[in-house]
């Protein structure tokens, strides 16, 4: 079974340190059971910490001045979250939440940030984590500029379902998350399913989920998979 300094080894940032350092981190982690529908840090609050995802799948979801919901992306088992108030010591521009239950190790700034300074080549990848946030969310925010409903659930399907075609894979989306993501009613989510699958695109119940015309699909999403 791996241990975290194991894990460490292997993912941006913490890669770039030396092995003593590695270690270190890994005896000042703070270790935090979350469970779903817990919220890890709210959007406009100062949240100056990393984590590390050991377990389970947390939301970064942003909230409208009108109060409406939007998951701009997640994250997953052997991810690290690096909250912006780390760096800047502003207020989350999101919050996180967490979608199924997660074992997280967190480092707050006074801890990991000493750490990180010894080492400029980490420093930077942390500069090109937190640039990779942003442009994940501009992709949401250009979808909903320039892409109907349809070909944002069509995209969402193929990022978040890597099963091969004709294969069924667990359908571990829910009518409700699949309508936050892409900005609709879960009616409307419901009624589109349908029709892809009439459409002979996907092939879907209750409990399982497969592609059946990936390309379709991908044209529909407008080719950019």
């Amino acid at each position: 079974m791996k241990t975290l300094i194991d894990c460490l080894e292997t993912i941006p940032v913490f890669a770039l340190l030396n092995a003593s350092d590695r270690a270190e981190l890994a005896g000042l982690a703070r270790r935090k059971r979350f469970e779903k529908g817990e919220t890890i840090c709210w959007q406009s609050e100062k949240w100056p910490y990393a984590a590390y995802i050991a377990s389970g799948r947390v939301e970064w979801a942003m909230l409208s001045p009108e109060g409406k919901r939007q998951v701009v992306f997640r994250l997953g088992a052997c991810e690290v979250v690096w909250g912006h108030s780390l760096l800047d010591d502003q207020p989350m521009p999101a919050s996180l939440e967490v979608a199924e239950a997660s074992d997280v190790f967190l480092w707050p700034r006074e801890v990991i940030v000493p750490i990180i300074s010894r080492h400029p080549e980490a420093v930077w990848d942390v500069a090109r984590v937190l640039l990779r946030y942003m442009r994940q969310v501009r992709e949401v925010v250009y979808g909903f500029a320039f892409h109907p409903v349809a070909g944002r659930l069509a995209r969402l399907l193929l990022e978040h379902y890597k099963n091969e075609e004709g294969q069924p894979t667990p359908r571990n989306l829910s009518l409700d998350q699949m309508a936050e993501t892409v900005g609709t009613t879960r009616e409307l989510v419901s009624r589109l399913l349908h029709r892809f699958a009439d459409d002979g695109l996907i092939r879907v119940n209750r409990v399982e989920f497969a592609f059946t015309d990936r390309v379709g699909l991908e044209k529909l999403a407008g080719g950019s998979q």
